[in-house]
């Protein structure tokens, strides 16, 4: 047995001791080798990448909100609320925290079942596209029974949180919008302007209108805030706030309650109004007709809404006001005929025949009264608008000196008042038409020039405005929306050889109101102020020779009715400009709602000075 053991000794104990070795070695090895891998990731994230992963490790306790600023109200100049802000609550979402947005969607479809699929569609289609990084929201407000459900079943929707906003509201709906304009969801080509340190946390911009105008006013600048959140996304503290700085108010020199009377009197009939005060230039009514409701726009217009505006044949989206350009007809007579006496062409005493039309180069062109005015001095010829006395004085002058006589008055140039896009009308002179035409100018066209018809393009606005600085006695004013704004300049006076040339044109314009056989006399009659007025019937086509006959017309070619006058005649407190499209004679359509808009006003401002004067009564006792 001891020889047995003794021979196996040497060799087993060698063999076994090389085996022992190299299992050692192996362990040693691998666990060196285990070592080395985890101090190499440890180095990879301790030191390579330790940036990105504290970023991270804090993104997952800390984050950065941004908080939108409030957007300033608006107010009439009477202190009414004109846009306000309205809490609401939306969806904020982070595509990166989201694992399916698909599966989102749809449980987002079922969670939100009053709102239309294809808008939540929509809204996720673009959604994919914009950074993973940055928090967006839903394109629309939550009720106040879905924000309920979604913060009951939040879990379930990781990344997206629940949170309140201010959206913004018009309380008249659609009064004033074309004056006011309205907000909408800034769209890529407006993002790519704007500066993003100032519209950080911002989803709506002005599109038109004052909201656009003063945008840079309205907006605000956001704040930031640090929160504290837990595994779960919930908030847990708040760290630390920079509080954004709101916009600022602006009170409007409109008067809601007049211009929600004269849009009433429009009726479904399409046109514009504009009442301004002759003193400043503020704009007491801003009217354009049809209108829309601006409230559909602020969290972006369904397609068929949209499309019902866009395809209207009214064409409520056109801001008539600037941009409706219509021939002036008779209602340029009174400039005419200033400039006329000022440059010695005729005196205003000096009466002509008029037998109902004038013959020139082998055409006759009538006047609107078939029968003729017989004899006519220049105060006759502004009261009864007789064609006839307006076509032999525009060809003694010539279109230039028409020109030269008009364009002190802002016809033919923007009038710079404070909303963007207006136009500037055309005031025809024979540099204008080789200019824009490539033909010379003739003196038939002079005639039709005369009494506002053939080149001849204005806006209600320019019309308010001439008749502002005519009733100034040619004080310049500079019409404007927002109140307190300070002119850019000191008004500006029109030269004006013989004060008392004033007084002849206003006097006539004054008996289209109050004479025997003014035009507007039945309008005139019992106010208990003195107006002066124009009527005017604008041509949308060439009749030629042939007689006008509006039963025999389709709507859309019946003549443009317009009006401009002032009152009080002495101390002007307003004047009007209106335009009533396809309406027929000046004197039966625009006249009555001029008058009744200057009576409501002058009798709304004489009882809010009564009030003033029994409330300092009240104080002093």
């Amino acid at each position: 047995m001891s020889e047995q053991l003794n021979f196996n000794s040497d060799a087993e104990t060698h063999q076994q001791k090389r085996r022992f070795r190299f299992r050692l070695y192996f362990a040693y090895g691998f666990v060196l080798l285990l070592f080395a891998f985890l101090i190499a990731r440890m180095a990879h994230l301790q030191w390579i990448n330790y940036e990105r992963y504290h970023g991270l490790a804090e993104g997952n306790r800390i984050s950065v909100e941004t908080i939108a600023p409030t957007r300033g109200k608006i107010f009439d100049r009477n202190h009414v609320l004109l846009a306000d802000n309205q809490p609401v609550f939306t969806l904020s979402m982070i595509r990166e925290n989201m694992d399916d947005i698909h599966a989102f969607e749809l449980a987002l479809m079922n969670l939100l079942d009053q709102t239309k699929p294809e808008k939540i569609e929509k809204y996720f289609k673009k959604f994919r596209k914009w950074n993973r990084a940055k928090s967006y929201s839903l394109p629309f407000s939550l009720t106040e029974e879905q924000a309920a459900r979604f913060s009951v079943m939040s879990y379930q929707f990781p990344g997206v949180t629940l949170t309140a906003r201010l959206k913004r509201v018009y309380p008249h709906k659609s009064s004033a919008v074309h004056a006011l304009g309205y907000v909408g969801r800034i769209n890529m080509k407006e993002l790519k302007k704007l500066d993003e340190s100032v519209y950080r946390g911002t989803q709506i911009i002005g599109k038109s209108g004052i909201e656009r105008f003063y945008e840079s006013r309205l907006h605000g600048y956001p704040g930031v805030q640090q929160i504290e959140t837990n595994a779960r996304g919930r908030i847990l503290r708040k760290l630390e706030t920079v509080p954004a700085k709101p916009g600022e108010d602006l009170h409007l020199t409109i008067d809601i309650k007049l211009q929600e009377y004269a849009e009433s009197l429009f009726g479904n009939m399409r046109g514009a109004l504009v009442a301004i005060d002759p003193q400043n230039g503020e704009v007491l009514a801003f009217v354009s007709m049809p209108t829309f409701d601006p409230n559909l726009f602020v969290d972006g217009i369904d397609q068929k809404n949209y499309d019902r505006l866009l395809y209207n044949p009214d064409r409520p989206f056109i801001n008539r006001v600037i941009n409706g350009q219509y021939p002036p007809g008779s209602t340029i007579k009174p400039f005419i005929a200033l400039g006329a006496i000022e440059n010695d062409y005729i005196s205003p005493t000096k009466k002509i025949y008029d037998p109902g039309y004038i013959d020139f180069a082998g055409i006759r062109y009538r006047d609107w009264k078939r029968t003729g005015h017989g004899l006519v001095d220049m105060n006759s010829a502004i009261a009864e608008s007789c064609d006839t006395y307006f076509y032999e004085l525009g060809l003694s002058m010539g279109i230039d000196a028409i020109h030269d006589s008009m364009a002190p008055f802002g016809f033919g140039s923007i009038t710079h008042i404070d909303i963007n896009g207006e136009s500037k009308g055309i005031l025809p002179s024979q540099e204008w038409k080789r200019m824009t035409k490539g033909k010379s100018w003739y003196r038939g066209e002079t005639i039709n020039s005369s009494i506002g018809q053939g080149y001849h393009l204005t806006t209600p606005l320019q019309l308010a405005k001439a008749t502002a600085i005519l009733a100034n006695r040619g004080k310049i004013i500079q019409p404007h929306i927002l109140r307190w704004a300070i002119p850019p300049k000191p008004a500006e006076q029109i030269e004006i050889k013989k004060i008392s040339n004033w007084e002849d044109v206003i006097q006539g314009m004054k008996d289209v109101m109050h004479g025997r056989k003014g035009t507007a006399r039945k309008y005139g009659k019992g106010l208990p102020f003195k107006m002066a007025g124009k009527t005017g019937t604008a041509q949308v086509f060439s009749l030629n020779s042939a007689k006008y006959n509006a039963s025999e017309l389709d709507k859309s070619l019946h003549d443009h009715s317009l009006f401009v006058g002032f009152a009080p005649v002495d101390k002007p407190q307003i004047a009007v400009a209106i335009i009533a499209e396809n309406a027929g004679s000046g004197s039966k359509t625009a006249a009555p709602l001029a008058v009744k808009v200057i009576k409501r006003y002058l009798a709304d401002k004489m009882q809010s000075k009564d009030n003033q004067k029994i409330k300092q009564k009240s104080k002093n006792k």
